[in-house]
């Protein structure tokens, strides 16, 4: 909806955005962390922004990932404390507007009440979906999924440190899995690059409750 919408209005989407701070992040920039009180939110431009969330016996889990054209931080919209952490993947740019920001935005474009409540709509389902995930298979499929989505490519350059904290998983987990679907014909793996083979099987892991 956002990307329809930039695309068909944009000189009305470069507006909204003048309303907005522009902000460079370099990789592994903490934007805001769990518990956190936000005074406004984010909409991504460019680069890769992971949300994660931590439990009290300290397990991190994956959330999403948000690439450009999407917002991020909504709950400032509602006065409650951050349920997740944000932390950049790549270098990236985004625009920052705070509440009051947002607040006199809904007044002056209708469009922008529907395109933030569609992406917090979007956001609790993918919290939905990531809270199932209890596997590390299902874990790694699913951020293997979201990546190759995010570039719009089945060969993903990632060094297994990179995916290992992507999903919170330790790497022996991780090198048994990805080996196992190396083995399998499922992925590929191969000078730093992990490339998907059968994307099916890998989506079938990331929806399967037990494995």
């Amino acid at each position: 909806m956002i990307t329809e919408f930039i695309q068909t209005n944009s000189l009305k989407w470069d507006r909204f955005l003048s309303h907005g701070k522009r902000i460079f992040l370099k990789k592994d920039s903490t934007i805001y962390n769990q518990g956190d009180m936000l005074d406004g939110v984010y909409w991504v431009e460019k680069g890769l922004v992971q949300i994660k969330s931590s439990s009290n016996q300290g397990n991190v889990k994956n959330i999403n990932m948000i690439g450009s054209g999407n917002f991020f931080g909504e709950f400032a919209l509602i006065n409650a404390p951050a349920i997740t952490t944000a932390i950049t993947l790549e270098d990236s740019v985004v625009y920052y507007f705070t509440v009051q920001d947002i607040k006199s935005l809904f007044r002056d474009f209708d469009e922008s009440i529907m395109i933030i409540l569609n992406s917090l709509l979007h956001k609790m389902a993918k919290m939905t979906e990531t809270s199932f995930l209890e596997t590390a298979e299902q874990q790694i499929a699913y951020t293997l999924l979201e990546l190759s989505e995010h570039y719009h490519d089945h060969r993903i350059a990632i060094k297994q440190k990179e995916l290992s904290e992507h999903t919170g998983l330790t790497r022996m987990t991780l090198n048994k899995v990805l080996k196992k679907w190396n083995h399998s014909g499922i992925i590929e793996t191969e000078n730093k690059v992990i490339t998907i083979k059968n994307k099916r099987a890998l989506d079938g892991y990331s929806r399967m409750n037990a494995i």
